[in-house]
């Protein structure tokens, strides 16, 4: 079913919250990604469906990896699992039965488990401390840390060889493609690569088996977390036949297209599919689920029946103005690495530029482009940082408007409203007002993220940005002379870019 053939709809009739049948509902955030704030998915989600009345269970399964990687617990049992490994390679190498592979295994695996485990774990444990409290500050002590980290998850791989598991960036290989279903099956089912699933069975199923919950939604918003994602969707199904499992996030929707025609999908790993955006997409899966609806009916879904798989043409899009303010309560606020509690808001869904031809974020909105005004975003600012006691945000926008990068900054300082705040922004002509700059500053914002992308004109032009050479200089020597850090991401090898344009 292509995009022309999906239609938009303005929502279900509600059924009231006395009606309402009540579930108990576990989301999950599955690893890879930064380990340094939650992810807005879940808190998202979990508001809509607590508004509703439904019980709901929030694990942020990412950075209780990180947590646990780092940990004597978890290394104390990469020493046993490295210690079973190495016996039979030795039992194959004595009777000369050693493959090439095995014989590469062998030489990774013989000096790790000679490794002092002990001072390893010893290490890893104050490396968090050091990245939670106040000698994150010392750039030496930090970059220690984060050389433990590293050092840390090669002994890890080294005990699910030949994957390379890294610390940041997000750049772990298991040595299958996410993109290739028939990969994608047969990581799922590796026991020997697949950290993951020794994660699920670690950390993810003691807690399905302990809540109990009737639904369990996974949120995968990236490419890299899609094996582990899909790797606990299949654990959990195996385990627990009974608890629908649904999968939604950016990825799933990108892949929707290949999702149709993979029936393997819904009868071995998951039982159904939000598309877009989810949050009542999944609060109307949970009443038809309790029959009170037709699955046929729900917006964003795709599912299987007796009769095969259905995706409903149906396509809800969020009235941004009408959410109820993100739900982070049961997150584990006090674990991320970092010093200080960051949280990320969103005042806008979609990008307002939305034309950049290399770019696909886009593909995870039906309709493209939608914000609030500024001072319900500054009144749900300071809600969250009076309920948790944060100062610090990040607004995780595909692209800040200048209109209410303007607006905002000054009600900020109006309002005194005291936080510290980064997001992305483009190199945009209506920003090169030196005292604009200056408010953004007074009004705490500390770093920009900037997709440049080309210094080349034509390059930009080719890439549809329009961004001119002279607004990129002014903007960025604007913002460092009031104080903000600018952080500038480009690439070369856009289809048509000559090698002296790079």
């Amino acid at each position: 079913m292509s995009t022309a053939e999906l239609v938009q709809i303005d929502g279900l009739a509600p059924i009231t919250k006395e009606d309402r049948k009540k579930s108990k509902i576990m989301l999950l955030f599955p690893p890879e990604w930064v380990p340094t704030a939650p992810y807005l998915a879940l808190p998202s989600l979990t508001a809509v469906l607590r508004e509703a009345g439904h019980t709901v269970i929030q694990r942020d399964i990412n950075i209780g990896m990180w947590d646990h990687f780092f940990s004597m617990e978890f290394l104390i049992w990469v020493k046993a699992r490295l210690g079973m490994q190495l016996k039979g390679l030795q039992e194959n190498e004595k009777a000369g039965a050693l493959t090439e592979r095995e014989m590469n295994q062998l030489a990774v695996v013989e000096p790790a488990y000679e490794l002092d485990v002990f001072d390893l774990a010893d290490r890893a444990e104050d490396a968090k401390q050091i990245v939670r409290g106040d000698r994150f500050y010392n750039a030496e002590l930090l970059e220690g840390a984060l050389n433990t980290f590293r050092e840390t998850m090669a002994y890890i791989s080294s005990a699910y060889y030949p994957a390379s598991l890294v610390f940041y960036p997000m750049e772990s290989n298991l040595g299958y493609r996410p993109g290739v279903s028939k990969e994608v099956f047969a990581c799922l089912g590796d026991e020997q690569v697949n950290v993951y699933r020794d994660l699920c069975n670690q950390l993810v199923l003691p807690e399905v088996s302990k809540e109990q919950p009737d639904v369990i939604g996974i949120s995968i918003g990236t490419q890299m977390q899609l094996l582990a994602g899909l790797t606990f969707a299949k654990l959990i199904k195996e385990s627990f036949p009974g608890i629908h499992v649904v999968v939604g996030g950016n990825i799933i929707t990108r892949l929707q297209e290949d999702l149709v025609h993979h029936e393997r999908f819904f009868t071995e790993v998951f039982d159904s599919a939000i598309l877009y955006e989810g949050e009542h997409a999944l609060l109307w899966l949970i009443e038809a689920l309790n029959g009170q609806r037709l699955l046929a009916s729900v917006p964003n879904l795709i599912y299987r029946d007796a009769a095969g798989l259905h995706r409903n043409p149906e396509v809800y899009t969020e009235k941004t103005q009408s959410l109820p303010l993100p739900d982070f309560d049961g997150m584990p606020l006090d674990r991320y690495f970092v010093p200080e509690l960051i949280i990320p808001y969103l005042a806008t869904r979609g990008c307002y530029w939305g034309r950049c031809t290399f770019c696909d974020h886009g593909q995870g909105y039906f309709d493209q482009y939608r914000g609030m005004p500024a001072q319900l975003v500054v009144d749900q600012i300071k809600s969250l940082r009076d309920k948790y006691q944060c100062r610090h945000f990040l607004f995780s926008d595909e692209s800040y408007p200048p209109a209410l990068f303007k607006k905002v900054s000054q009600l900020l300082v109006d309002q005194d409203v005291g936080i510290k705040w980064t997001t992305l922004i483009r190199f945009e002509e209506t920003l090169q007002d030196q005292a604009m700059w200056d408010l953004a500053a007074k009004a705490g914002c500390c770093t920009l993220y900037y997709g440049m992308e080309s210094a080349n004109e034509r390059v930009l032009n080719l890439m549809d940005k329009h961004a001119k050479k002279s607004v990129i200089q002014r903007n960025l020597q604007m913002a460092a002379k009031s104080g903000i850090w600018n952080h500038v991401m480009a690439f070369y090898g856009f289809p048509g870019e000559t090698f002296e344009e790079a």
